[in-house]
Order: structure tokens, then sequence, then C-alpha cells
């Protein structure tokens, strides 16, 4: 019986440690040991039928990637700057950002870093916006 008292705590630490390790390692796409301009990072934004961005507030790397895509309601996503606006394609790439209904998706790569903040033009008025800051 003194034998199993010690097997039952080993078991137990053991757990314990993986338990740790694991959540440790959240895949955090802003991790600091993603190297900066990999363009190895890509994160996606979602549209939400309440108006929001999920999620809104990102940090990523000079070099990676984000996508937004919508998943339901009439949205777009256009920078504050000008430098992007989007839904059934981009401004001035083919296509027009108008906001749109369709399921959609963008994606665009920050190469400089600064902070970028957008909104969905026809819900900014309810809050939907987001930033992005760009290490």
């Amino acid at each position: 019986m003194r034998r199993a008292l010690p097997v039952a705590i080993i078991l137990v630490v053991a757990v314990a440690i993986i338990v740790t390790a694991a959540a440790c390692n959240n895949s955090n796409p802003a991790a600091p040991n993603d190297p900066p301009g990999d363009g190895g990072t890509t994160i996606t934004i979602t549209t939400n039928s309440n108006n929001t961005f999920s999620p809104a507030n990102i940090t990523i790397n000079a070099g990676d990637t984000v996508t937004f895509r919508n998943s339901g309601g009439n949205h777009n996503v256009a920078a504050d700057d000008g430098s992007f606006r989007c839904a059934n394609g981009c401004d001035g790439q083919g296509g027009n950002g108008n906001p749109s209904t369709a399921s959609w998706s963008f994606t665009i790569t920050f190469s400089e870093a600064g902070v970028v903040t957008y909104n969905c033009e026809v819900h900014v008025g309810l809050g939907m916006r987001g930033t992005i800051t760009v290490q």
C-alpha cells in the first residue's frame, strides 16, 4: 500500500506538468517567437451578425497577413486611413468595397509597423470597429 501513494503523486505531478505546458503553448498569433516579417502568421477576423468584428483588436508582426471574412450581414471593412476598403473585392483591385450580404473574404499583408484602425461603414456608428497593431 505504501508504494501506491508515491505512484499516485508522480501521476498527479505529471498531469499538472502536461496541463501547464499545454496552457503555455497557446497559439497566440502575435506570440513574440513569431519572427517579424516571416509572413508565417495569418489571422482571420470575422464580421458577426451582432455588428462586431471578432477579434476586433489584434497585434501582429510586420509581414503577417490578416483575412477578413463576412459570416453574415451587410458588412464591409474599411481602413480609417483609406489604405483598404473591401467586401466583394476591394476598391481599385478589380472590385469594390461596397457593403455586401454575400459571403466574402479579403486578405491583406501588413509590411510596416504601426496601428491601423478599421470599421464597417454601415455599422461604425454602432461601434463596429477594430485595431490592428503591427510590430
